[in-house]
């Protein structure tokens, strides 16, 4: 009896280990081609002596998820041309934020996702604005739109 006990418990907390999965037709997948006839994007980061780095990535393009994550950050994403719905994310662990933002991007063309926060050792933790350069002109090709900073030790989602 203790024995099954023992694997039921195993087998229930393994299962919160493991993340969940994306289906294949979720996931982003860069597009074939010539380096010129597509355009790139890549996040940035800012290196911090206290606690953890602040990262800004793709989280996503045309609701399709990028699967490297934070860890991708610095990877060159292959996009399409064209106008391209692109999600972008910040992570200082604990705090995280996400925004949408558009993009025409164009054939050759190399971008990299920007940002501001005030998600400070001892700052208000509220917000990350996050917007698109164009490396070559260091440009913004993108609006600014602003992310509320949620801090995953002070929020817990809802029990049902």
């Amino acid at each position: 009896m203790r024995l099954r006990l023992l694997l039921i418990t195993v087998a229930l907390l393994s299962g919160c280990a493991t993340p969940p999965l994306i289906p294949p037709e979720l996931q982003y997948v860069a597009p074939a081609g010539q380096e010129s006839s597509l355009a790139t994007l890549v996040g940035s980061h800012e290196k911090s002596t206290l606690i953890d780095d602040f990262t800004a990535y793709v989280l996503a393009v045309d609701g399709k998820r990028v699967m490297s994550g934070r860890k991708g950050w610095n990877t060159v994403l292959p996009i399409q041309p064209g106008l391209r719905n692109i999600t972008v994310a910040f992570l200082r662990t604990p705090f995280n934020a996400q925004v949408n933002l558009q993009l025409q991007a164009v054939a050759g063309g190399k971008y990299q996702v920007q940002f501001s926060t005030d998600a400070q050792f001892f700052g208000a933790d509220t917000y990350c604005d996050f917007w698109i350069i164009d490396i070559a002109t260091q440009k913004p090709v993108t609006g600014i739109r602003r992310g509320d900073i949620i801090n995953t030790i002070r929020h817990s989602p809802p029990v049902d």
